[in-house]
This record gives structure tokens, sequence and C-alpha cells, in this order.
């Protein structure tokens, strides 16, 4: 993501492991506009932000939740760029519970029609859903995506007012 010279990134995780990795790596990569923060998505430690997630709004199960504090933390005309993973028809709680399938981003999946009225709701104008050229690796994962149409979206969305 380009921010300026001016520009921040706040990374949120809420996992002291992987912040100190990401510490590293911004040391390592010279990135000195990033900051990183201990939180959760579904509670961002951040005001005024461009929201980015790349697949872990799957593994949260307040995705309502975590589209209205998306809302809370964006300024009007504020951003929500997402790589998530969706489904055409409801998941079967077998496949929900399974915890395969949930490091996999497919039990955490949420029909995309109410994924997308979640974000409507929070006060979020979607304006692009593309389908992304994505293949799951399991065996598993890709019988339970052909079964139930589980696939890999990039959403844009902006808060309206």
């Amino acid at each position: 993501m380009h921010v300026g010279p001016l520009g921040r990134v706040a990374g949120v995780d809420f996992t002291s492991e992987q912040l100190a990795n990401a510490r590293r790596l911004a040391v390592v990569g010279g990135f000195d506009q990033v900051e990183l923060r201990e939180g959760r998505i579904e509670r961002l430690p951040v005001e005024d932000e461009c929201v980015i997630s790349n697949g872990v709004i799957d593994l949260s199960p307040g995705k309502e939740a975590v589209f209205a504090e998306a809302a809370r933390v964006l300024r009007r005309g504020g951003r929500l760029a997402i790589a998530a993973i969706v489904t055409e028809r409801q998941l079967k709680e077998s496949i929900v519970c399974d915890a395969d399938l949930w490091a996999s981003c497919i039990g955490g999946a949420a029909q995309e029609d109410r994924y997308r009225h979640a974000i409507e709701a929070a006060g979020l104008g979607v304006q692009d859903i593309r389908r992304n050229p994505y293949e799951f690796i399991s065996e598993r994962a890709r019988n339970a995506s052909a079964k139930h149409g589980v696939k890999s979206v990039s959403l844009l969305a902006r808060k309206e007012s």
C-alpha cells in the first residue's frame, strides 16, 4: 500500500508472536512508517483509518461486530478493502465445526449475500466485489469449495456518511 512520505500504516494483531515477527520484518524492510499494535479486529486500536484485511475476518465469528468496528474507525469516504472467503450456499454445521476447515478459512466463511448485508448494515457502501483466482490446497477444502460454492473475493467498500 502506498501512503506517501507523510502517511502511516498501523498493523494490528492479537498475538505477541505475530507482532514480533511483523516488527522484525518492518525493520528488515526499512518500513519506518509502520506502527504495529496489539488488538483484535472486533475492537481496533485505531481511529480515522483505511481498513485492510486479508482473510482474518473469516476467522471471526462476529462479522457484524467487525464491520461495525471498521465503520467506527473510518472517516467519511474512508475505505474498507478486504480479501475474504465467502460461500454461495449456507455451510453445514459439520463444516462450520471442523477445525481443519476453519484453518482453511472455510469454516468461518459467510454466505456472500449475508456478508454484503452485514457490511451495508454497518453503514458502508459496497463498491466492488471481484472473485479472486484462488484454489484451496487440501482435498477436503476443495471438496467443500465445490459443494458449497466457496470462493475467494476482493471487496471494496466506503463509509458513506
